[in-house]
């Protein structure tokens, strides 16, 4: 034997007793705690995931041992920890927003995601010196950056969402700007290294629907509104959303509405009523749950208005400082009223649609409908 060939033979040796010594023991055993984040797996029905369309936060937390699950008073201690601890944030890349496939995925692995920023062909990975730590950029297999990775200590999931927005966030709006080129960031995930615990941001899926031939039948006047809703849910902006929603209901109880009182006062007929009223849904809560009830206009006036609308439209409210939109705290504020919101917005647009069929019906007109 040449001793290239026993020196090839004795590297493959012991590499082998390498991979020996990896292997698991056979037979029962100790059940062991999960060695890291890529052991947890968990299957949801997207019904639980919340409203569609509405960004949420998910805590998935290991167990003991596989196979055991902790009781929720364990749970409840592990995610109200506030000791400084070890954690990691991955911010999963995306070409484009959203996705069609109708499902979600949650997970610290990070070769799954795109982006149009690319690596040099012979980097393997790329690491970015920053204020905050050092960031670690992941590659796909195409050489483009798939997530970027940040490692920090902080008492909470909470922090490091802040951490999040001090750092990644704002290293993305710099890198986005000075190549010209749009960065999605699909999702956020946290691994609590301490606990155990996987904390994700994401937005649910929209279900499938079957087209019901009833609502075939609209009047070509609503399609401004129309459109500005469908603007809004495909549009991964919080912001973007609220101010469509906004727009609609400016549109309607300022210039349609009272358009249709005029129009009904000339012909002589009775005035129709706005009698739309805040409809109630589970995801509803915090301060938001208190217009629960109300009526669409004064919900409208007295709360999305000049809580949220007026410091998204003019960039900053009063002598209050700018709105940093790609901040997560800031825009968790907004999506926790997105749904007030959407329910305003769909509200209004109904009693738009039935005042104007009921104005066109008792003057006999026959109205510019599509089938």
């Amino acid at each position: 034997m040449s001793k290239s060939s026993k020196s090839r033979r004795d590297r493959r040796r012991q590499r082998n007793l390498r991979n020996h010594n990896r292997q698991e023991p056979e037979g029962p055993a100790t059940p062991q705690q999960p060695s890291g984040p890529q052991t947890i797996s968990t299957s949801l029905d997207l019904a639980k995931l919340g409203a569609p369309g509405i960004q949420h936060e998910l805590f998935i937390i290991a167990g003991p041992s596989p196979g055991v699950s902790a009781n929720r008073e364990q749970d409840m201690a592990v995610l109200q920890d506030s000791e400084v601890r070890e954690f990691k944030i991955v911010a999963h890349l995306g070409k484009e927003p959203g996705s069609s496939a109708g499902g979600l995925t949650i997970s610290l692995e990070t070769s799954g995601g795109a982006s149009h920023v690319y690596a040099h062909p012979d980097a393997d990975f790329m690491g970015i010196e920053t204020t905050f730590g050092h960031i670690q950029a992941h590659l796909n297999a195409s050489k483009e950056f798939s997530a970027l990775e940040l490692r920090c200590r902080a008492n909470s999931a909470r922090q490091v969402f802040a951490r999040y927005s001090d750092a990644l966030a704002t290293l993305i709006d710099h890198i986005s700007f000075h190549h010209d080129v749009p960065i999605f960031v699909r999702y956020v995930a946290i691994w609590d290294e301490k606990n155990k615990v996987l904390t994700a941001s994401y937005v649910t899926p929209y279900r499938g629907i079957v087209l019901a031939s009833d609502w075939l039948t609209f009047d070509l006047a609503l399609s401004p509104f129309y459109a500005l809703y469908r603007e809004a849910i495909t549009n991964p902006s919080v912001f973007y959303q609220f101010l469509c929603y906004a727009k609609i209901l400016e549109g309607i109880i300022r210039k349609t509405f009272p358009a249709i009182i005029q129009e009904a006062r000339s012909r002589g007929l009775d005035t129709p009523r706005f009698d739309a009223r805040v409809e109630d849904h589970a995801e509803i809560h915090g301060p938001a749950r208190n217009w629960v009830g109300k009526s669409v206009q004064q919900t409208f006036n007295d709360y999305l208005q000049p809580e949220f609308r007026n410091a998204i439209a003019h960039f900053s409210d009063s002598d209050e400082d700018p709105l940093v939109v790609s901040n997560y705290i800031t825009g968790a504020t907004i999506s926790n009223n997105l749904l007030l919101a959407r329910q305003c917005a769909r509200k209004a647009i109904s009693a738009i649609e039935h005042s104007i069929r009921e104005l066109k019906q008792r003057l006999s007109i026959s109205p510019t409908w599509m089938r």
